[in-house]
């Protein structure tokens, strides 16, 4: 009977070492949250950006867009998010079941960074806009003036040189100088002479002590509840003591 009794315990003692290892191994085998760091939060849009990229290079655009759209509605700042959301709701459109509607987002996106300076935002426009055969271009509609436009104030964008940016491909400029009238030119002259930054407003948190202020409950000052119930209290006892 004994010798039964010291087999089970020594089994069971076997299968609870057994366990014990495997679970030890899971832990140091599975990266743990703290490892892999805090997701990034609505007000880390640097962090934002980041995973987004990295979102875009692992399952493509479709997948990063939302994350785009969120950063590009930062506003000032944040004009090459703007610009990647534009370039990849693009990209996605002729895939997609809402080709239209992706295809006008993108261009909305694109026009917002162009406006605030962003050239290659602006480069991208110059070649979609053009008509001639570019990639990503199939469901836009040509609007060779603006086109031209966006070519001409590209090629005086400071940042382009700076950052070594190529310039508009002459295919397409040899095709808006044959397709454009003079009057058409010259409206795009113009509009590159008169051509001034437009940057959306940045996007302001709310104030982190509103929440606390509407948690206060009877602790508000005067004009909330708590103030109320204290002026009742001094009323019935100026009343009591009269």
């Amino acid at each position: 009977m004994s010798a039964t009794v010291s087999k089970t315990r020594l089994s069971a003692n076997i299968l609870a070492t057994i366990l014990s290892a495997a679970l030890l191994g899971a832990c140091a085998t599975s990266p743990s949250r703290e490892a892999r760091g805090p997701a990034p939060a609505i007000n880390q849009p640097e962090r934002l950006l980041a995973h987004a990229r990295n979102v875009q290079a692992e399952k493509g655009c479709d997948k990063a867009i939302p994350t785009y759209r969120v950063i590009g509605g930062f506003g000032e700042g944040y004009e090459v998010a703007q610009y990647e959301l534009g370039a990849c709701l693009l990209e996605t459109a002729p895939i997609s079941e809402q080709t239209v509607l992706l295809t006008q987002e993108g261009l909305f996106w694109l026009r917002r960074a162009a406006w605030a300076g962003n050239a290659r935002a602006q480069w991208r426009l110059a070649m979609v806009l053009s008509g001639a055969p570019s990639p990503y271009a199939e469901n836009v509609d040509a609007i060779p003036t603006e086109a031209m436009g966006w070519a001409l104030v590209y090629k005086d964008n400071g940042t382009r040189e700076l950052y070594g940016l190529a310039p508009v491909y002459p295919k397409v400029l040899n095709h808006l100088n044959a397709t454009l009238s003079s009057d058409a030119k010259a409206e795009a002259a113009t509009f590159a002479n008169d051509f001034t930054e437009v940057k959306m407003a940045i996007f302001t948190p709310p104030a982190g002590n509103q929440n606390a202020k509407k948690a206060g409950g009877g602790k508000r000052g005067p004009s909330g509840d708590g103030g109320q119930q204290r002026r009742r209290r001094r009323q019935a006892e100026q009343t009591a003591s009269r």
